[in-house]
């Protein structure tokens, strides 16, 4: 939201150099008509084609007053039914701001003495002051009406008040993009997901970090882990798609981001990925079991619980506990003797002790 106007106590505020952000574009717009002030509509259903400039400082604080510099290109020859003397002008524009917003501008009345209604009147290059936005973000304008007043004396002295006015056919076309940041505000972060498994994709943005005039990178991190790296723009912001890490704890974790000093955290879910195991299909009581594994993290503690299915005759025994240690490419290896094991058929068990990965296979004991 942006407006303007004076007299407003504004917070003390956290200045970074600004710069010019300069744009322009060529807007046909529609539904233009020329209303003899009241009411009497002198043509309509009109197109007019300008180019409109943009001149905006970037990065601006929020809550700051902000000059805004216009090329408003000229109405077109015959608009106006009439020349006028000792003429005013006035402009009303409205911009859409690319974030759901409008933005309402109005330069100072000029005085433009005679009118020629046979010229195009040239709109000039007018600045608007006091124009400030109250939410950090990224802004675009892009011209949703255009209004132009003339008030003057006609050829019999006599008072008139024209308006001239044009809204956009379409969505409007964005002219200038610029950034707000909010020194005040607390850093934030977002994600598009309460959960995801490791390794797994999912949307992130932070916004109202420490802002800056040269962009900056931040790596957050998932239950401690580092993910992939974001470059963080001038006003503290950055989005894009959060690699879940590979090996993330599983379970609701902490996603943290810290940027300039800045700390922003949110919470997800982590779901552990699948292991993978392979086992002898088929052995003998006393007789050795050779147990294989893959995906899980490299140097973690796999737990392996081998379980009979069913009873046990007495004498015999129906479950074995061992463990492994995982090799730097996340694959185990181990031989279990299976000593007084139970005939019958059997499942093997494991899981990663931080990874949280679990894989399991069965086996027979014949």
């Amino acid at each position: 939201m942006a407006s303007l106007g004076a007299g407003l106590v504004l917070p003390a505020l956290a200045t970074l150099p600004s710069q010019a952000v300069i744009g322009s574009a060529t807007v046909t717009l529609d539904d233009c008509e020329v209303v003899l002030v009241p009411s009497q509509v002198i043509s309509d259903d009109g197109t007019w084609t300008t180019t409109i400039g943009i001149d905006h400082p970037s990065p601006v604080p929020a809550y700051s007053s902000q000059t805004v510099g216009f090329d408003l290109g000229s109405v077109p020859a015959g608009t106006f039914p009439e020349d006028l003397t000792d003429t005013a002008l006035y402009i009303y524009a409205e911009f859409e701001d690319g974030r759901g917003g409008d933005l309402s501008l109005s330069p100072p009345t000029a005085e433009i003495g005679t009118l020629d209604a046979s010229e195009p009147l040239a709109l000039g290059s007018p600045d608007v002051d006091n124009v400030r936005y109250y939410y950090s973000g990224r802004y675009e304008l892009g011209l949703k009406k255009l209004e132009v007043e003339v008030y003057g004396r006609d050829a019999s002295g006599e008072l008139q008040d024209y308006v001239f006015s044009c809204d956009r056919p379409a969505q409007a076309v964005p002219i200038v993009e610029f950034g707000v940041f909010d020194p005040e505000a607390d850093a934030a972060i977002t994600l598009d997901s309460f959960q995801a498994t490791q390794g797994q994709s999912i949307g992130i943005d932070g916004r109202d970090f420490a802002a800056r005039t040269t962009n900056g990178t931040i790596t957050p991190t998932v239950g401690g882990e580092p993910a992939n790296t974001f470059p963080v723009d001038d006003i503290g912001f950055f989005d894009g798609q959060l690699v879940v890490p590979e090996f993330a704890p599983p379970g609701q974790q902490e996603v943290r981001a810290t940027y300039q000093g800045e700390t922003a955290t949110a919470l997800i879910t982590v779901i552990a990925k699948k292991a993978q195991l392979v086992v002898t299909k088929a052995v003998k009581a006393g007789k050795n079991l050779s147990v294989g594994g893959s995906l899980f993290k490299p140097g973690e503690k796999v737990t392996l619980k081998l379980t009979k299915k069913g009873k046990a005759p007495k004498g015999t025994k129906k479950s074995y506990g061992t463990s492994v240690t995982a090799g730097p490419d996340g694959s185990i290896a181990k031989t279990v003797k299976l000593k007084k094991a139970a005939k019958g058929k059997w499942k093997v068990a494991a899981k990663g002790a931080s990874s949280g990965r679990t894989a399991g296979a069965g086996f027979k004991v014949s």
